[in-house]
């Protein structure tokens, strides 16, 4: 799956999921989404020049490549937040650092992309 407008739409799906699943406090979701939505928006971009990947350790090192370090790093908390959500899924707090590091991927992700992604 390269398409850049079909990895798109589905970061923007489980965005929105992500988002009812931090309102109604299902922790461990909210871990399995982040992770999901980050690794959606890397696919987007590099199918921008027709690359795909089928590994986590390929999206790693092409975000490694490819983003500023500070996006980099906040890509990073949500992927090591998972272990706790999903082994711990009451803790909000933790899941409140994934929204607040997945709003800043966003951010970055809508300006590289020049429009709006949710």
């Amino acid at each position: 799956m390269g398409d850049y407008k079909k990895h798109l739409d589905i970061a923007r799906e489980k965005l929105r999921s992500i988002r009812e699943a931090f309102k109604e406090k299902r922790f461990t979701v909210v871990g399995d989404l982040g992770i999901k939505v980050v690794e959606q928006l890397i696919e987007a971009d590099a199918a921008r020049t027709n690359q795909h990947f089928g590994d986590h350790k390929s999206r790693h090192d092409y975000a490694n490549a490819n983003f500023p370090e500070e996006i980099n790093h906040a890509m990073r908390r949500i992927w090591f937040a998972y272990g706790d959500l999903g082994y711990d899924g009451i803790n909000g707090k933790r899941a409140e650092q994934v929204m607040k590091n997945l709003k800043e991927v966003i951010k970055f992700f809508e300006e590289r992309f020049g429009e709006k992604i949710g």
